[in-house]
């Protein structure tokens, strides 16, 4: 992508995120309505079929572990995976969902047809500008995209030869767009089988995308670990005050993903770093230490982790690990506009995606 060489005056990234994040309202469509508040929606019929296992009405609450079908309405490609999914209530991927599951009882295997406004962000009017041609690469037309110089990506939207201007548009694709959800809750499941651990690899953004990406895992959260001040901000963290690090909390089902498995894909996301104190890249601070932080009470999960620690020290006993391996002191959560950050700016969290993670939004 082309940057552009002139400053263009918007919302900084963290707005721009938090508008994204923010929840969204929606209303139950029955069957029988034939209004179209958008032509980009169409009205998915509700099934009726139920599955034998049950027909029992549910109602969903926060840390509920469930089992669901899901799709959008019109089709549309989404960093997250559709289909059957297993997801906390309230914790995780795409807020709409998790709020329709909330605010609706469900009959075990019957569809429901959830309009959800706004789906993919709202529309904002402030990220779209017109820039002189002069000031913009040469060459541009429609449709093309565009770094802007504080990090945003934007589309070229017109092209205006006469007047001499270019378009620009930094809003998300479909922004503004209501859509569909057609849910179909499969199944209640056993909450208390699953289990959550804490890590920590520098910027907290990265590291959670990864996890996110891997089968088993339900729920993440990012947010501060091991430090001495109550519920600090993301800007006292960043300091190197407080004590903290940056991590994520992340909530997985024993049965389908180890938590072995989970200590080596956190070992070669940090790769080289282990080996560097109060530092992941180009990212330096204590807020920005390293480290595999087991709950307490979980002695066996304390075992593992030591394991692996001793497992990558020995494949290099003359170069010192200094990730820490100890038990979770506290945990914060971060603000809401970084929670699934990289998710939000596009990046994909569907399961087992080999896209290379990208430390930007």
């Amino acid at each position: 992508p082309f940057m552009f060489a002139t400053t263009l005056v918007i919302s900084s990234l963290a707005t721009v995120a938090r508008a994204f994040q923010s929840s969204r309202g929606f209303v139950f469509r029955s069957s029988s309505s034939s209004q179209h508040k958008s032509s980009f929606r169409r009205v998915l019929s509700s099934s009726s079929s139920r599955l034998q296992m049950s027909s029992s009405e549910v109602v969903l609450r926060n840390e509920d572990y469930v089992k669901v079908e899901w799709s959008l309405s019109p089709e549309s490609s989404t960093p997250f995976d559709q289909g059957v999914c297993r997801v906390v209530v309230g914790n995780g991927f795409v807020p709409a969902l998790h709020e329709a599951l909330k605010k609706n009882a469900w009959t075990l295997g019957v569809t429901k047809t959830i309009v959800a406004p706004d789906f993919f962000g709202a529309y904002d009017d402030r990220l779209k500008a017109s820039v002189p041609s002069a000031n913009a690469p040469q060459g541009l037309k429609e449709g093309d995209m565009v770094r802007l110089g504080n990090g945003l990506t934007a589309r070229v939207v017109a092209v205006d030869d006469a007047q001499g201007a270019v378009t620009i548009d930094a809003n998300k694709d479909n922004a503004g767009v209501d859509v569909d959800l057609s849910i179909k809750v499969l199944d209640k499941l056993d909450a208390s089988t699953l289990d959550t651990q804490t890590f920590a690899a520098g910027c907290f953004w990265g590291i959670e995308l990864a996890f996110q990406r891997e089968p088993g895992v339900v729920a993440t959260k990012v947010g501060y670990a091991q430090g001495q001040k109550d519920d600090p901000t993301y800007e006292e963290v960043c300091s190197g005050t407080t004590g903290h690090t940056e991590a994520v909390k992340v909530t997985y089902d024993p049965a389908v993903v180890t938590f072995e498995r989970l200590c080596d894909l956190f070992w070669d996301r940090l790769g080289e770093n282990r080996f560097a104190l109060n530092q992941v890249g180009n990212d330096r601070g204590t807020q920005y230490r390293h480290g595999i932080y087991y709950a307490a009470d979980h002695e066996e999960v304390a075992a593992v982790a030591k394991q692996t620690l001793h497992r990558e020290q020995a494949k290099h006993p003359d170069r010192p690990i200094v990730t820490e391996v100890e038990p979770l002191a506290v945990f914060y959560d971060a603000e809401d506009y970084h929670q699934q950050y990289l998710q939000k700016g596009g990046q994909s969290a569907k399961k087992n995606d080999p896209d290379v993670i990208r430390c930007y939004g």
